[in-house]
């Protein structure tokens, strides 16, 4: 097993580059499929292509993919509810919020984790924690107020916000149920494919049978959004979590809402208000010092736990 190391060297940081490129930009390839195809036939393919290339990935390095009935079905909830849900809810609301402004609000994610993680006791409140909690909401208030007030779409800012409650519970029943027993690729690779599986009937039912032909563009978008910004991104997620720790690799929270903005100016002429700046770095802020151990409480706990 390869050591962590708490310090970057320079293949982790081209990892977490790539990464912070990858998930930052993922918005960006929904915004272009999202006017031609339904948000859940865009998730259904999405978890498809992502999860087939990390059953490939892990089957030519050998890892096994889990059997036991109950992890499997641990896995399919998680699938569906810290999967195929929020990337649903966030594509429905692409419709008609910009690509950049939907990557902002998804960095509400870790805040909604750790609300979660905390009613579910496994982890504690301190003051940072009380401090950032209320800089990050502090900050998601000023993005949707300012949006709300610019006649943005207040259902599509509010299912942008809660999708994040679906990423967080299933943050919280993997750390509960599936982390130390099933190894983290193996496990990415069948809660997609789950994932897809349980969604491809409701998708069908819907929003009828998925279209035939789509144009260059959008069938790009699906395949850059499949292979890079699911498949490879766990993959690089996961190597960066064993080169360099949780807690560095947490990093990419920060630069992929930056990312999100960037290309959705770039590619798509968006263009943003003082508000979600002002809102973004706050919540930023807020995030990151939510994720910060005090001293003393650090010193308390054993090797590699902050993690």
């Amino acid at each position: 097993m390869t050591s962590t190391s708490s310090s970057f060297r320079p293949r982790d940081v081209a990892l977490l580059t790539l990464l912070a490129l990858t998930w930052g930009n993922s918005f960006l390839f929904i915004k272009i499929a999202v006017g031609a195809l339904s948000p859940l036939w865009i998730v259904t393919t999405r978890m498809t292509v992502g999860g087939l290339l990390l059953v490939l990935i892990a089957t030519v390095l050998g890892r096994a993919l889990p059997r036991d009935p109950e992890r499997l079905g641990v896995l399919a909830f998680v699938g569906v509810t810290g999967g195929a849900l929020p990337w649903a809810g966030q594509a429905w609301a692409q419709r008609s919020l910009d690509s950049g402004l939907v990557a902002v609000l998804n960095a509400t994610t870790p805040v909604a984790t750790l609300v979660m993680a905390v009613v579910a006791k496994q982890e504690r409140l301190h003051r940072n924690r009380v401090v950032g909690l209320g800089v990050a909401m502090m900050g998601t208030l000023i993005v949707v107020r300012g949006e709300v007030g610019s006649g943005r779409s207040p259902l599509a800012l509010l299912a942008a916000v809660l999708s994040t409650a679906g990423y967080a519970l299933g943050a919280v029943v993997t750390r509960a149920r599936i982390s130390g027993r099933v190894e983290n690729l193996p496990a990415a690779a069948t809660q997609l494919c789950f994932g897809a599986a349980l969604l491809a009937p409701f998708a069908w039912t819907v929003a009828g049978p998925p279209p035939t032909h789509v144009s260059p563009a959008v069938a790009g978008a699906l395949l850059a959004l499949g292979l890079l910004g699911t498949g490879l991104a766990f993959l690089a997620y996961f190597t960066l979590i064993q080169n360099v720790g949780a807690t560095n690799a947490s990093m990419v929270t920060y630069l992929a809402p930056i990312v999100g903005l960037a290309s959705g100016a770039f590619f798509r002429d968006e263009r943003f208000g003082p508000n979600v700046i002002l809102g973004a770095l706050a919540l930023i802020c807020g995030v990151w010092l939510a994720q910060r151990e005090p001293q003393r409480l650090r010193s308390s706990l054993p090797p590699g736990s902050a993690g």
